[in-house]
């Protein structure tokens, strides 16, 4: 199947429109070799956005919190209590804020602008959402409603930040996604919070592009990836804590999403089968629930609702955001919202507010 993927260059203005026959949709590597996949053997096929080049920010971190704060806050105002969906495109410059339950007439209800280059997005059981930006790091909206206020920006210096993961981004641990490090270096889990920013970079020679990563209330983590053979991997950190270990018993076929579900159970979206799989224990062996659990669409991030009852994924290819009915043994496709999206900006990042309470 084939799959369109888009590659900013060096000069931001200037773009590469290719067709590729693997499954490249996440941003990538850095911009010292433009439009090209890092030296060390990774298939350019399998990297999104290669070779960004956005300038390193200088700015302080002060002041640049302050900037941020006075240009966010939504675009179209939501009440406090608003509860529902966050949707966002990889190349656009919005996350929009939608009422769960609106089917049919699906419009967004607000939206936080001037983002950019995000992956995935996600929120925590408070209903705060985090938003990775691949060049500048971590920025953090307050809940429990929807498009708050910019609690604050974490500056992520170990790679290019892809998905993040936290029970409480306020106050606690934040877990950052690296798709890839610095200098093209392979990638890497970052250990953050908001107050102290991060302080610890975790690696294995398991991950080498990195989708998806998840922590549970136990502090353990996990992340989501590829190897250098391009083989997908799940690896374990517990405590988010050492070395890690590569998990047993997984069986996607490539790499994707992470979340945990009311029971504990890791949900690993399959980007190349788009299906999903649902494991337990993976610390480190994995034994599987169910799966493969067929996708509607083509997706790489998803997230479940509060209960655990409901799974949201990004559809890159129709420009959309997929709303299942789930259980640890079944997912049923049952709507789709479209207002706001455009499959050429790359749907990918999608998140209930709040999200599954384990």
């Amino acid at each position: 199947m084939e799959r369109i993927f888009l590659m900013k260059i060096s000069d931001a203005s200037k773009y590469i429109l290719g067709i590729v026959a693997a499954a490249g949709i996440l941003a990538g590597c850095s911009g010292s070799q433009a439009g090209m996949a890092p030296s060390s053997g990774m298939n350019p096929s399998t990297i999104r956005g290669a070779g960004h080049g956005k300038a390193v920010n200088v700015v302080p971190d002060s002041l640049l919190a302050k900037a941020r704060a006075a240009f966010h806050g939504g675009i179209v105002p939501a009440s406090k209590n608003l509860k529902g969906i966050y949707g966002s495109e990889f190349e656009g410059t919005n996350i929009y804020g939608y009422r769960g339950s609106d089917k049919k007439n699906n419009s967004y209800k607000c939206a936080v602008e001037g983002v950019d280059s995000v992956n995935d997005i996600a929120t925590d059981k408070e209903g705060d959402l985090m938003v990775p930006d691949a060049f500048d790091g971590l920025e953090v909206y307050s809940g429990p409603g929807m498009c708050g206020k910019l609690l604050g920006t974490i500056t992520d210096s170990y790679g290019q930040a892809a998905d993040a993961a936290s029970l409480d981004a306020a106050t606690g641990t934040i877990v950052v996604g690296n798709i890839f490090d610095e200098d093209d270096a392979p990638a890497s889990i970052t250990v953050c919070t908001l107050k102290g920013g991060c302080t610890a970079n975790l690696t294995n020679s398991n991950i080498y592009e990195l989708a998806g990563v998840a922590i549970d209330k136990n502090g353990d983590c996990w992340g989501d990836a590829v190897n250098e053979d391009d083989e997908a991997t799940l690896t374990y950190f517990a405590g988010c804590t050492g070395s890690g270990e590569a998990t047993t018993g997984f069986e996607n076929s490539s790499y994707g999403g992470l979340d945990i579900d009311k029971d504990g159970n890791l949900v690993s979206v399959d980007l190349d089968g788009d299906s999903v799989y649902v494991y337990s224990g993976c610390n480190p062996t994995c034994k599987l629930v169910s799966g493969p659990l067929t996708l509607h669409g083509e997706s790489v991030f998803g997230h479940l609702d509060k209960r655990s009852s409901k799974f949201i994924a990004g559809d890159f290819a129709a420009g959309a955001l997929d709303v299942y009915n789930y259980t640890s043994k079944s997912l049923t496709y049952e709507y789709s919202i479209t207002s706001g999206l455009s499959a050429s900006l790359e749907v990918e990042g999608a998140a209930f507010n709040p999200a599954s309470k384990q």
